[in-house]
């Protein structure tokens, strides 16, 4: 559906009777003046930060929308610890290892269907209508309580449709919402959020020491599926119903002034209303003259850009410690000889050590730049590769506890570096077309995982598994050295101009 925009002056004289605002002035003079050029930037001469109506309701909402990445984070965990529950209490048509790989492998299936849907769903509805038909089929999802082989499997599938679509949306979403004052905090909050998602599984997986929350008669594993439907709810029920939020970019893409108007009204103060609301006018004209199809996302202009994206979605995946979540409990069977309550106590205490970087993050993302963390973050990751490979070859008790040690700084330094930088970077410097590349990648990636894994710990035990990771994350910190480049405070535009996009 094409998009149906206003020309600038007369959206300004209509919306905003803008015939004696100075901002107004200068918007019409540059249009006159570049009615027959390409605008090469969104900016506003004196432009002033936008002020919220109130930053409790800003949080909230861009928390509300972001609530897909805790249930992505979820996702990852809450099955490895049911795996022996359910599978006692429904009928399994293959080895166990091959129901494993196919109850894992069935989420990034539905998430690349997902992912693939939402670029054709984003050209017809506004982001929010898109966020809410991925909603709906993860309030579907529901229904994978049903204790039959073929019931989980198909919602476990719709759960992935979910994720699929909403992780494409979340960091558009965020990236035209956002006011730009206050969207480095919020872009990497999403790996935060996905910490707590695996750290609440790893907490009701606790449930399973219980003896008789285990076996064929018991329905734990039932509340612990429940959990990303709820989430879903609520969060249709604080961004559309309590706060009727929508992107304005959007909205105003789809012909829908008034509409955008009023979101920008309910978020700004009355100060700042008018230069918000220019600013997304500018910016949906911007993208009608810079209109590009998904195809231009490898043309030279934005090539550096995706395989940055994708390289950082490559090593979020399969640096190792991805893995090791998803696995967590038959990873740590090895080394704790199969003592369940061991397991269950390590699974949680890595969760803990992954989670532990959203207290003291505010300290290093206001000192250090994306880049340096990055660098920094997979040099410390390649370390603890190592010392893991070096212990590996040890079965001493006192070995297994220091290399259990080694893994939870792995998980602390992921979870400070790589995580949330995957999520916000990616968006930051890429097209919406080149996000939306970016992230299939990621499903295509963890699809690959999910699945080869528990082969990977048959055939080629821990040792062999870690020094893969290994090599692939020494080449991806290469890769890093050489193309990723400093972002630390620089608004968009800016961002386009290092990376030869701008003009």
């Amino acid at each position: 559906m094409a998009s149906q925009v206003v020309p600038l002056q007369s959206q300004e004289i209509e919306y905003l009777q803008t015939d004696q605002s100075a901002l107004s002035r200068e918007i019409a003079h540059k249009n006159e003046q570049h009615q027959n050029k390409k605008r090469a930037t969104v900016q506003l001469f004196n432009e002033k930060d936008e002020e919220v109506n109130s930053i409790v309701d800003l949080t909230i909402i861009m928390i509300g929308i972001m609530s897909g990445s805790f249930t992505f984070g979820y996702a990852i965990t809450y099955l490895t610890p049911s795996f022996d529950t359910v599978f006692d209490q429904i009928d399994l048509k293959g080895t166990k290892n091959e129901e494993q790989g196919l109850f894992s492998a069935i989420l990034p299936i539905g998430c690349i269907v997902g992912a693939v849907s939402s670029h054709f769903l984003m050209q017809i509805l506004t982001r929010n209508q898109t966020l809410f038909i991925a909603d709906i089929c993860g309030m579907l999802s529901i229904l994978s309580l049903v204790p039959i082989r073929e019931m989980i499997l198909a919602f476990r599938f719709m759960y992935g449709v979910c994720n699929g679509i909403s992780c494409i949306v979340m960091p558009i979403y965020i990236k035209e919402l956002c006011p730009q004052k206050y969207y480095e905090r919020f872009s990497v909050m999403a790996g935060f959020l996905i910490g707590i998602g695996v750290l609440v599984a790893y907490i009701m997986g606790l449930g399973y020491l219980n003896s008789d929350l285990r076996g064929p008669n018991t329905y734990w594993w039932q509340l612990m599926f429940a959990l990303p439907p709820v989430v879903f709810f609520f969060r249709q029920l604080i961004v559309t119903v309590i706060y009727q939020m929508d992107s304005p970019i959007s909205l105003l893409e789809k012909g829908l002034q008034i509409q955008a108007k009023n979101v920008v009204e309910k978020l700004y103060t009355q100060q700042s209303v008018e230069q918000a609301f220019l600013k997304a006018q500018l910016r949906v004209q911007y993208n009608e003259e810079h209109r590009e199809g998904l195809t231009s996302i490898f043309s030279q202009k934005h090539r550096t850009t995706v395989a940055i994206g994708c390289m950082l979605m490559f090593i979020y995946t399969w640096c190792g410690i991805f893995a090791v979540f998803s696995y967590s409990q038959q990873f740590f069977a090895s080394m704790v000889d199969n003592d369940l309550t061991l397991n269950t106590i390590f699974s949680l205490l890595l969760g803990i050590s992954q989670q532990l970087p959203a207290y003291i993050s505010k300290f290093v993302y206001g000192k250090w730049g994306k880049r340096t963390l990055l660098i920094f973050g997979l040099i410390s990751i390649i370390c603890c590769q190592i010392v893991v490979i070096g212990l590996s070859y040890s079965d001493d008790k006192a070995v297994v506890i220091i290399k259990f040690i080694v893994l939870c700084l792995f998980a602390f330094v992921y979870a400070l570096t790589v995580s949330p930088i995957c999520w916000s970077m990616t968006p930051e410097i890429n097209s919406s077309e080149g996000t939306y590349f970016c992230i299939i990648s990621i499903f295509v990636w963890q699809l690959f995982m999910l699945y080869v894994f528990p082969f990977m710990l048959e055939g080629m035990s821990m040792t062999g598994s870690f020094i893969l990771f290994t090599i692939l994350t020494f080449l991806c910190l290469i890769f890093s050295y050489f193309f990723v480049k400093e972002t630390k405070g620089l608004n968009h535009r800016e961002i386009d101009i290092l990376y030869g996009k701008g003009e």
